[in-house]
């Protein structure tokens, strides 16, 4: 594999990074929010839902804006949209205003989740795809890391010009810098090649595939790419995706992204403090959250070795078991009153690093190589659409879920569900390890 894919897919998944920082950095901020706007639970569900909320408009449209305008130009203007966000989140004078700033950087990271993975699945070899396809994930964890560190020396760091009261304003700032590199290196990188041939630029796609391939390589993609698109001519409308032909893989893979995030896990990182508040174990409430994080890029590292090796599909079915078991037990530590040992935080690690290596793993993956290249912009919109729609329900409702039904009902909800997406994987997912994209949709037909 040639450095100049892992360069580009790298760049790409930058947008992954902020993706993973924005969307976290809130954990940090919940208390201070609450105190210095006097909010309630449900205002603290809709701040924190506010960016998941600006998901869904982000993702939806993404995809037919990636098929009009190309891939690059509506990342950089997903870089510019990062840039708006922190400053106007940091900057809020009000909470209106924060909610809108954090709706603004949602559409960042709406935008982000279905652009990358798009464009990482369209440059990388399909030998190499699900380990490029994973860069995404992995920026995603490092900037949930990163966040989880920045509001820990925020808020400890002793330094002087920083309050108890205007912490907040430079945690949710402090994204402004990674921003910024991203829009410039974005101005670096090519266009999708495959992008180029769906709008009959095709000899820049060969100029570009000779960047990725060798001489041979690069002319047997672009003739691949030529006779999928010759099959498929003609102008494709937004509705065509549910069309008798694609209906089936595009229901399969809205209905996938969306329980991903039944999974639980961003429960687990939008409101670490607030669960680790609510456990009796010793240290610092925000070094624990550093800890989940360190957890999650470390396992998300080690599912570079899996996912070409195992494939998606037993990934996402041992990832559903270990989560739900987890789930479970949290659920029943909490229902019994044990957590006063390390034994809760073990558990709850344990189910990130199952996450880390499966579901964390596979989604951005396979939600960009499933659909074929007639409809992957808006089939893939459509998918991360439904996955974030989850995300601010989610989001929202966790918090008044613990306040009103109380931790164990809560986690043996999740505990249930994750068991659950078991049958779902089983039964409707199709694995796509080292196929070439023009030939996967063969697979979903036998589904």
């Amino acid at each position: 594999m040639k450095k100049y894919v892992i360069l580009i897919s790298g760049v790409a998944a930058l947008g992954g990074l902020l993706f993973g920082f924005d969307t976290a950095v809130i954990a940090g901020t919940i208390s201070a929010l609450k105190n210095y706007w006097n909010l309630s639970d449900a205002a603290i569900g809709l701040v924190v839902a506010a960016a998941s909320i600006g998901c869904i408009p982000g993702a939806f449209f993404a995809g037919r804006l990636a098929d009009h305008y190309g891939r690059k130009k509506m990342m950089l203007l997903t870089a510019l949209l990062y840039i708006i966000a922190a400053l106007g989140s940091g900057l809020a004078g009000n909470f209106v205003q924060l909610v809108i700033y954090r709706f603004i950087g949602g559409l960042a990271i709406g935008m982000a989740s279905t652009l990358a993975p798009i464009y990482i699945s369209e440059v990388a070899p399909a030998q190499y795809r699900g380990r490029l396809g994973m860069s995404q994930q992995l920026a995603i964890v490092i900037g949930i890391l990163i966040a989880f560190i920045s509001n820990y020396f925020i808020a400890d760091g002793g330094y002087h010009f920083i309050t108890a009261q205007n912490q907040w304003r430079f945690m949710l700032g402090a994204a402004l810098i990674p921003s910024f590199i991203f829009f410039i290196l974005l101005l670096l990188v090519p266009e999708s090649p495959r992008w180029l041939m769906l709008k009959n630029r095709d000899s820049l796609a060969r100029k570009i595939f000779g960047k990725i391939y060798d001489e041979s390589g690069a002319e047997n993609e672009l003739t691949v790419v030529k006779s999928d698109l010759d099959k498929n001519k003609g102008k494709l409308k937004f509705s065509a995706i549910f069309s008798p032909r694609f209906r089936k893989v595009v229901i399969i893979g809205i209905v996938f992204a969306a329980i991903a995030q039944l999974t639980g896990i961003n429960i687990i990182f939008y409101y670490a403090p607030l669960i680790f508040e609510k456990t009796h174990v010793g240290g610092s409430v925000l070094f624990q959250t550093v800890l989940t994080g360190i957890v999650n890029l470390i396992f998300t590292i080690v599912a570079f070795a899996f996912i070409d090796r195992f494939g998606r599909k037993k990934l996402l079915l041992a990832g559903s078991a270990v989560m739900g078991v987890c789930m479970l037990i949290v659920g029943w530590l909490f229902y019994t009153n044990h957590l006063s040992s390390y034994f809760v935080l073990i558990v709850i690690f344990v189910y990130i690093a199952a996450f880390a290596c499966t579901w964390g793993s596979v989604l951005w993956v396979y939600v960009a190589e499933m659909f074929p290249n007639r409809i992957r912009g808006n089939a893939t919109s459509f998918a991360v659409f439904g996955n974030w729609t989850t995300n601010a329900i989610v989001s929202y409702t966790f918090p008044v879920m613990l306040s009103g039904l109380g931790a164990p009902l809560t986690f043996f909800t999740y505990g249930i569900i994750n068991l659950c997406m078991i049958l779902f994987v089983r039964r409707y997912i199709f694995e796509t390890k080292g196929i070439k994209l023009e030939k996967i949709e063969q697979l979903y037909s036998k589904v």
